[in-house]
């Protein structure tokens, strides 16, 4: 059985979806699906560059990672093996932190169990907490509570839909930018941003920019705050 059917039904991909392509990293063990849609040419899907990237629910001990690009009117299919083009995690990775949520379980002992990194927790809990997950009942949002300062700090960090992270990659943005590497990053990624007219293309551009502030978080705290000023700004009836 080649790679590609042997993921097709460990993740339970079902039509019109279908697993092209496997990347295995036996070094990092991570397992990197990328899946396809709609029109084929003999029998072969059309090539495409995912525009998402969610990660799953582990196979055995390797993370897994799915690659694929919602069809603009796809945002209601909640397939357990796909997510929100504005999220890092797919539907079935979130219903799984809420089973044992509801199990009784406490966040950390849950992060440990799916191996789940501090930063894609918070995201979930997020999402629970905001309601958006419509499987968590009114009674776990109102009990979750994350018990790890680390996991705190990362709530400082804005989501990928807030109105803060548009007003960075503006053209015309006013913040001060004191990393160099950011400073970089930001210049190649606002000229890309104000170019791309797909909706698709923005928010992947957003969750990259998130992600690298996610991962160098301890040294962004002076645009931290600035990002949570501009959202204080919204809050308080500012024009964004």
């Amino acid at each position: 059985m080649k790679d590609a059917e042997l993921c097709h039904w460990l993740l339970e991909v079902n039509e019109p979806w279908e697993v092209s392509r496997v990347r295995v990293d036996t070094h990092s063990r991570e397992l990197h699906a990328y899946l396809s849609s709609g029109k084929s040419w003999f029998g072969r899907y059309l090539g495409e560059q995912p525009r998402s990237r969610w990660r799953h629910l582990n196979i055995g001990a390797y993370k897994t990672y799915i690659h694929a690009s919602l069809p603009e009117q796809n945002e209601q299919a909640a397939h357990p093996f796909l997510g929100k083009s504005t999220s890092d995690f797919t539907h079935g990775l979130a219903r799984r932190v809420i089973q044992c949520l509801q199990n009784g379980l406490r966040y950390r002992q849950v992060c440990a169990l799916l191996d789940i990194d501090i930063h894609l927790a918070w995201q979930i809990k997020h999402a629970i907490e905001s309601g958006q997950l419509a499987t968590a009942d009114t009674d776990l949002r109102a009990r979750l509570q994350l018990d790890d300062p680390a996991e705190q700090s990362a709530s400082s960090i804005p989501p990928g839909d807030d109105h803060a992270w548009l007003r960075l990659l503006a053209l015309d943005c006013p913040f001060e930018i004191r990393l160099l590497s950011l400073k970089l990053l930001l210049a190649r990624a606002r000229q890309d941003f104000a170019r791309a007219h797909d909706p698709d293309m923005r928010i992947l551009r957003i969750n990259e920019l998130r992600r690298f502030f996610i991962k160098h978080e301890k040294h962004l705290q002076h645009e931290i705050a600035q990002l949570n000023n501009e959202r204080q700004h919204v809050t308080e009836g500012g024009q964004p």
